[in-house]
């Protein structure tokens, strides 16, 4: 099973992360989500305190797709929502497309790149991935200190790094800095990760207007494959908008899931 967290009353959330991060990511959002629902915060295979990927893991999304689809299963939902982020974005709309959830929330989702743009997620994380490292943990707390380094570390993707507490950017880089088995294998398929079909789940996405990862250009696309899918912007938000606004964050998520209850 999962490695997951549970919290509040309502119908069942479940919170998905994207690589390399860990459910605590969505600590911030999950306090405004509590009174409405019960939220289950997930940490995908190979990240966080979650089993290693299986020894054949293809770097496919229909593995993790899978996984939470059996994580929700062992807990006895029936139905439930879904909000991801970045790789937990597009888990979020592959799990409408199959036709097992309420409503799905995808925040920044992978897989509606350009080839440039597949290129560019590909070697920002590579490269972050390489530079990390290099860095023993006393060098990176060093870092993280100042507002300079946290802006050098995580400018690409937190709109405000500045803002935010340096134990916290050290333990959510961790996922970069000595990833899990499956990382490699899960960059080098990126041009592999499958855009979701259509689905009549109410599906919201919503995109950092300062998200220099995943650029929000990107919502052309979007439109094009999922054009039922509502779309919003969410003002100085970067890749992660959770660590940027969780209130603005909870509020789409929320307005979502009440739109599947009509």
């Amino acid at each position: 099973m999962l490695a997951h967290s549970r919290s509040g009353n309502g119908e069942p959330l479940i919170l998905v992360h994207g690589i390399t991060h860990r459910r605590q990511g969505w600590d911030t959002v999950t306090p405004y989500l509590e009174p409405e629902h019960e939220v289950i915060a997930v940490d995908l295979p190979g990240h966080g305190e979650s089993q290693d990927v299986a020894a054949d893991f293809d770097g496919s999304i229909s593995y993790l797709v899978d996984a939470v689809e059996e994580l929700a299963r062992d807990l006895g939902l029936e139905r439930w929502h879904v909000a991801g982020n970045s790789l937990g974005g597009l888990i979020a709309l592959e799990l409408a497309a199959r036709g097992g959830v309420s409503s799905a929330t995808a925040l920044s989702p992978g897989g509606f790149w350009s080839p440039v743009g597949r290129l560019w997620a590909r070697t920002v994380l590579g490269g972050a991935s390489a530079l990390l490292k290099r860095m023993s943990p006393e060098q990176l707390d060093r870092a993280l200190a100042s507002s300079a380094g946290r802006a050098a570390l995580t400018g690409l993707i937190v709109a405000h790094p500045g803002r935010q507490d340096p134990a916290v950017l050290a333990a959510d880089l961790q996922g970069l800095a000595r990833p899990r088995d499956g990382f490699a294998t899960m960059l080098a398929a990126l041009d592999r990760w499958t855009v979701p079909r259509r689905s009549d789940v109410p599906t919201m996405v919503a995109w950092g207007n300062r998200d220099y990862l995943l650029p929000r250009a990107q919502i052309r696309r979007l439109r094009t494959v999922l054009p039922d899918a509502h779309v919003v912007v969410l003002p100085g938000c970067g890749h992660i908008p959770m660590a940027d606004d969780p209130a603005l964050v909870a509020e789409v998520i929320l307005g979502n899931a009440r739109l599947a209850r009509r």
